[in-house]
């Protein structure tokens, strides 16, 4: 029977009302579904919860023969990846490998940091937001401080050009690494990759809009699988991951392993979902990873202390926290290293430090309690800064980082 016109035109307002509700609440739907599936991204069953908050998770699997591992799950959209590096110590200038060319950089040595010490300051400076802190870059020396194996941007600043002879260099201390492809990790604000490094060019750390990246070996290059004839051993293997269908991976998951080879430990990264590349970061002795709830998982156990007395003492970790300020109080810190800093006019000097300032700072230099410049009138807080003096610097001269918005917080370093 034919629909009255009456009813005809209630229907086809009816029918538009329902099509104008989908058409504002469908996009909204698909981005919560996103957000959902995200959130609640958890690994194969295998994997035991340990730890697990917004934005991050800490699980941990068995392996064959009592061995173990544990993986680490962070989303990069909630959660900050902080670099915390030890204070300079030697310019190493022009002996950079792999920025910009051989020896056209430099490579600095770093004050080389208890991992406990760096773990209570961590906690100081961001309490509660604080998930957990793994060993990072691969280093040169068990000393007082090191150079470290490649390069290496923090903040915006490229702070160091590398230098291991297990690379390709000209004359690299193995031949299979003249050649190799080194690779880069970069994040930001929600994500992360891992692409190839160009030694030559710098690339990708000398684009503006890479702030932060490590560069490393892809794991199947690491010298403990190519000259050590792929030895079990305790390894960090790092890939990325999208789970949410918006272009880009936001979830960066890290494997860490107790006892077993490096293709086997990137093996449960590719069953997790990894396709793209994996690499590694410092292993072997230096190995652990830390969470406030489960302490130290994995900890530095040197084969031979006599061989490697400093062992715990590391140079570069990174640490991860959920976003937003800090609620703990307002702190500048900066160690001092053991050797007295030489400062030479025109010459490059970085000035590291760590704060959990939401605001901009101030650098001065001091002779004594005499103020004789401003090296920076402002500057974000981003614990790094790279100074080129145009002057000598006398004996107990004094760099101070100074909050601008909370004037009496600050931190100081003795030059020489």
């Amino acid at each position: 029977m034919p629909i009255p016109y009456k009813n005809f035109v209630e229907l086809r307002n009816e029918m538009k009302k329902y099509l104008l509700i989908l058409v504002i609440f469908l996009p909204l739907l698909i981005i919560s579904i996103r957000i959902t599936n995200a959130r609640t991204f958890a690994p194969l069953s295998a994997y035991r919860t340990l730890e697990s908050i917004a934005g991050a998770g800490l699980y941990k699997t068995k392996l064959p023969e009592g061995n173990e591992a544990y993986l680490q799950v962070i989303d990069l959209r909630k959660m900050q990846i902080d670099q915390i590096i030890g204070e300079m110590d030697e310019l190493g200038f022009s002996e950079g490998k792999y920025y910009g060319g051989f020896d056209s950089y430099y490579s600095p040595h770093f004050q080389m940091s208890l991992f406990s010490n760096v773990w209570d300051e961590y906690n100081l400076l961001y309490g509660k937001q604080v998930f957990s802190m793994i060993n990072c870059a691969f280093f040169e020396e068990y000393k007082s401080s090191t150079q470290l194996a490649f390069p290496v941007k923090l903040n915006g600043q490229v702070i160091t050009a590398g230098s291991s002879p297990y690379g390709p260099v000209n004359q690299p201390a193995d031949n299979y690494y003249k050649n190799i492809q080194l690779k880069a990790l970069v994040w930001d604000d929600s994500s992360a990759y891992i692409t190839d490094y160009d030694p030559e060019l710098g690339s990708p750390l000398n684009q503006a809009n890479v702030r932060n990246a490590i560069v490393s070996y892809r794991y199947s290059d690491h010298p403990a699988k190519v000259i050590g004839k792929n030895q079990e051993n305790k390894y960090h293997v790092i890939g990325t991951l999208n789970k949410d269908d918006v272009p880009g991976d936001e979830l960066l998951l890290i494997i860490t392993v107790n006892k077993a080879t490096l293709d086997k430990a990137a093996q449960l990264l590719r069953k997790l979902g990894v396709r793209g590349d994996i690499l590694t970061v410092d292993g072997g002795s230096s190995t652990f990873v830390t969470n406030p709830s489960t302490g130290s998982l994995l900890v530095p156990q040197p084969v031979n202390i006599k061989d490697n007395p400093n062992a715990s003492h590391l140079p570069h970790y990174l640490g991860f926290r959920q976003k937003g300020d800090s609620q703990k109080t307002p702190k500048i810190v900066i160690n001092q290293p053991q050797n007295t800093i030489p400062i030479k006019p025109k010459f490059p000097y970085l000035i590291l430090w760590r704060d959990n300032l939401a605001g901009d700072v101030k650098i001065e230099l001091y002779q004594g309690s005499k103020r004789v410049k401003a090296i920076a009138s402002r500057t974000a807080s981003d614990g790094v800064f790279e100074w080129t003096p145009d002057m000598s610097i006398v004996q107990n001269s004094v760099i101070r980082v100074t909050s601008l918005e909370h004037k009496k917080v600050s931190g100081s370093l003795r030059l020489n």
